[in-house]
Formats: structure tokens, sequence, C-alpha cells
């Protein structure tokens, strides 16, 4: 059955009661009833068309590098409560939202085809909403959010996030206030080379130079060097690496540093004691992984991993934990395991909602400031209410993926702590290089994974630099964002608050605008040129202090007139004091 109501085409493949509730100018709310599905995969969808005019670029959560616009006869962009989130923007050339879409369902896997007729130059926007097949409901709401305000890409996405929050009740996690530290990370520098004593000694030298938590990456649990996770499962210490855990864990908080542990959720390995107790209870099967993904619908893989949870907390004495691999709570390549009497779920999403739910309920009853990192993809708004750490995915040493991985998630997270990827460089590289790696995720919370030991006497001025001044900056480099050119992947920067402004520049020939309000400004050259072009009002004029890659004094200058040209050193900063 398909019906219009105003804009909109509404189509159910089945026999549905269809309403629809403009709530305001923005936001539309449907309802849903039917009877039996009938069908044996219902989808609801909307769909409407507007002008493509103004419009040259779009933006959604998993976009990466590709901010160029889609076509209709793409397939639709997917998400749901683990991977990404239910949310476009699409922006001219000056950085301006002129059309951004959300929908309050973030929990579904839905999908989101929005998309250019090449033979009238309209854009084609439709969602498609699979509903419940299986008889247990009958019913189903989601608001469509549309917002034509002339705003900035920035600005645009904070609207979403705070109706997120506000109006459909997605209330994050509380932050402690040691989310917000710089922290070292084992993973690149260790890998499973997890030995307590060597841990010790690095976080030793972490501490010193203003690191808070170290958190210990895959290698703990296991003395099986090879990748994959054939011995995941059983969570217990690896004696010939760590005899002893809660020993181990006491000596890193006698160095005032917070105590993390990874655990890869949905795997159960081949290898594994608890294997056999669950290989019937699995998703499916990743022989190159050399183990298996859980279901959550089932209510003893929850149990079991919440009191495996629990148990190390309160045991080892943890901080937190990094809980990875959560968006890889789905059946592979095949097909979903149909429902059975032992599940008190059909539904995945809702299986991994209560799983999450229970999950830090149970971590906050024993610990209510625990730490609990998530990563790239599933970071979403429904993920909010259980991590309170959003790191970028993967990419050792690259610093461009960093920077818009963290740019990206600080513009959709809110109040949620963005965190690099872990952070490593070669020991031999200049110091620029290895300094360069920092300025990426300045606006972000930065994970150490370089080896501290034998680390040269420059790189670790620069680190110890830089770290200082993320420390010293933390909440005007947490103000909100205001960036330049999406498109080309944010190569200008700014945060300001309270007269102050740190602006990063990541693209040559660039140019600063300095903050009409700011007496105190923070430039950072990102670029290999030294040639940086400030703009200021021309009633104002600036002192400036430069400085290099690794703190030290590097000259004077003033600013004169309305565009001024300064020499500041590769990987350095001016700081620019209103006279």
């Amino acid at each position: 059955m398909t019906q219009t109501w105003q804009d909109l085409t509404l189509s159910v493949n089945m026999s549905a009661e269809v309403t629809a509730e403009a709530l305001d100018g923005k936001r539309v709310r449907f309802r849903l009833r039917w009877d039996v599905p009938g069908v044996p995969a219902p989808v609801f969808t909307i769909a409407w068309a507007l002008p493509l005019v103004d419009i040259q670029f779009e933006w959604h959560p998993n976009c990466r590098f590709d901010r160029s616009l889609r076509v209709d006869w793409q397939g639709p962009v997917k998400s749901k409560i683990s991977s990404s989130a239910p949310v476009f923007c699409f922006y001219n050339s000056a950085a301006r939202s002129r059309f951004t879409m959300a929908l309050s369902d973030v929990f579904t896997q839905l999908g989101c085809a929005l998309g250019v007729r090449e033979e009238d130059g309209m854009l084609l926007c439709r969602v498609e909403i699979p509903l419940d097949a299986t008889g247990v409901t009958h019913e189903y709401t989601v608001t469509l959010y549309r917002d034509r305000d002339d705003v900035s890409f920035a600005e645009a996405l904070r609207r979403v996030t705070a109706w997120w929050e506000e109006d459909c009740g997605l209330r994050p996690a509380a932050v402690p206030d040691t989310a917000r530290h710089a922290m070292y990370s084992t993973w690149y520098s260790f890998h499973q080379a997890t030995f307590a004593g060597e841990i010790e000694a690095e976080c030793a030298r972490a501490a010193e130079m203003g690191m808070e938590t170290v958190i210990v990456d895959d290698g703990w649990q296991t003395g099986d060097g090879n990748r994959g996770y054939a011995f995941c499962g059983d969570w217990q210490a690896e004696a010939s690496k760590i005899p002893d855990m809660r020993a181990h864990v006491a000596k890193i908080h006698a160095l005032g540093m917070k105590y993390m542990l990874w655990y890869s959720v949905p795997f159960v390995g081949y290898n594994s004691k608890h294997w056999d107790a669950f290989r019937d209870m699995l998703l499916c099967r990743l022989d190159r992984m050399g183990a298996g993904v859980l279901d959550p619908r089932y209510p003893e893989v929850r149990s079991y991993l919440i009191d495996t949870y629990v148990r190390a907390l309160r045991e080892w004495d943890l901080d937190g934990f990094k809980l990875d691999f959560i968006d890889s709570f789905n059946p592979g390549q095949g097909p979903l395991p149909p429902p059975n009497e032992r599940m008190d779920y059909a539904l995945v999403e809702g299986a991994v909602n209560r799983l999450m739910t229970d999950v830090m309920n149970a971590l906050r009853a024993v610990k209510p400031d625990v730490l609990i990192e998530f990563r790239q993809s599933y970071i979403g708004p429904a993920m909010r209410a259980f991590g309170n750490m959003f790191r970028v995915g993967d990419c050792p040493a690259d610093p461009l993926s960093n920077r818009v991985g963290t740019v990206d998630l600080r513009l959709l997270s809110g109040s949620t702590a963005v965190h690099s990827d872990m952070l490593m460089w070669h020991r031999e590289d200049k110091p620029e290089a290895a300094a360069l790696q920092l300025l990426s995720v300045i606006f972000a919370v930065p994970q150490i994974s370089v080896r501290l030991e034998g680390l040269p006497e420059a790189h670790r001025r620069l680190l110890s630099f830089w770290l200082g001044f993320i420390r010293e900056h933390r909440e005007l480099l947490r103000a909100p964002l205001e960036v330049q050119a999406p498109q080309n992947l944010y190569p200008v920067v700014q945060a300001r608050r309270d007269g102050e402004a740190v602006i990063a520049l990541y693209d040559g020939g660039r140019i600063a605008d300095v903050p009409a309000d700011a007496d105190t400004v923070y430039l950072l050259n990102a670029t290999p040129d030294t040639r940086v072009a400030l703009a200021a009002p021309a009633s104002r004029r600036f002192r400036a202090e430069l400085f290099d890659c690794m703190g030290r004094a590097a000259g004077e200058a003033e600013t004169a007139g309305e565009l001024t040209l300064l020499r500041v050193p590769v990987c350095g900063m001016a700081r620019l004091t209103a006279v």
C-alpha cells in the first residue's frame, strides 16, 4: 500500500495503518499498526525529492574521505545500533548546510538512499525501514527530521545531536574526567607481547609525560602470537605474561594511572574452554579468525559476557574496558539464524541494546565512573548511552585518517570524549613528522602507542610539549568546532571560548581568521610551509610568540593590518596576544 502526505510518499509492503503528524516545521512522526505481517520481509519506505540547488557535497558518519554526492541508483547506506547513525548533511562549497536529515530510530538496521537523479537534477531521498516480521510486535513509531536552515555544516550536525538527546531521549553516559586526559595504549607499541614487567616500566615513563591511563590491548589473555581470535573467550590472564593480574594493576595504580583492559565482545574462539558451551549459540563462524560470533539473543550469552566483565572489574580492580568489535554482532555472509524457544529476543539489535544496557548497569553498580571505550563504527547516538570514550578506527601512523576521524566524531558526539586512534611513528623519523601525529588530533584526546623506552630526545620533548599543551588547554580544545571545507578533509579547524581560540592549519595557502572577540590565539601550523597567512580585524594588533615543534622559542613578530604573513615553524605554534 502507498499513500502521500504533503511532499512524502509512504509505502508499506503489507496491510497496515499509517498515520503522519507534523510536530513542527522540521519533524514528522509516523505511526504504523498491523495485525499479521503476511510477508516475510515487511518494509516501511519514506520517499521525497527536492531540487539540488546550491548543494555540492554530502556527509554521513561513515563517509570517511568521500564527500561526493551519490546518485539515485546506488544502494542505501545502512546503520543500526552498533554501526554508524541515520543522518546525512548536504552542504555547499562554503560549508553551509542546505539540507540535513536524520531519523529517531537509531536502533534498527535501516537504509538511507539519497542521491542525484541525472534526468532533472533532483535529490531523491528514500528511507527503508524493515519492520518486525516475527509477529511479536504490531506497531512502530519513527520521526523524520529535516532541516533546511542556512547554518554551518558543523552547526547542522550539532542540532541533530541535540535533537537525539533532548527529543528522542538518547541520553549519553556521564564522562569521567579521566576520559579526557591523554592515555597510553599497548596495541601498536607492544602488540601481543604484553608482559607485566615491560608494561609497568613503560607506564612509569608515560606517567612522567602526563598520561593518566593505560589501555592493555589484545595479548594479555593468550600465549598465542598469531593474529585471530581462536583463544578468546576464557578471559584469564596468560600466566607467562601476567602471573598476578591484581598485583600488576596495583603497580600501575601506584604510578597514578588508571588501568583498562581489552575484550573482543562477540568472539568465542575455537580453542577456548567455552567453545563447547556456546558453539550452538552463534550468529556465524569466522573460520579465518578461528572464532564464532556469539548470538546475544540467548540470555546465557548475555549473562556470560556480563559476568566476565563484572568479575574482572572486582577481582583485578580495573578502571575500565576497551570493548571491541560490537559492530560484529551480525550473521556475516549467511542468513540470520531463526529465533527459537531458547532466545528471549527475536531481533539482534534489540538483544545488543539489552546486552549493553545490562553490562553498563552491572559495571556502574561496582564503579560508577568506569571507563568504556568504543571504536568506529559503533559510535552512534545509541552507543553514547553505554560508552564514554569514542575512538577513531585503526589507522596506524596515518595523520590524515586520524584528523578526519576525530573531527567527524567531534561533530556528532556531543559531550562524549573523542579519542584518536593510537599514535605511533618510526623513531628515526624527523621530529616534525612525529609532531604532525599530535597536531592532527589536537581537538581530541590522544592515545599514545609508540615505545617510550629509547625514544629519541627530540621526540620525547615534542611529545611532552604537545601533551602539556593539550592538558593545559583541554577545555578550550573541547569547545564547539568550526571547520572549513569538509570536502577537503578539514584543512582549517578552530575552537574558541572565553576570549581564546585555537586555530589549526592542515593545508598550505589557507588563511587563519582570528575571531573578533579573541584576545589570545594559538595558531598551530600543521603544514610543511613556514609561511602562515593571518587575517585579523584592522583595528586590532597582536604580538606573536613563535615556538618550534618541541616547544622551543623561535622568535617573535607582530601583526600589521588586516592580513599578516607570519613565519611559523613547521608543526610549531604562534601564540598571539592582543596588544
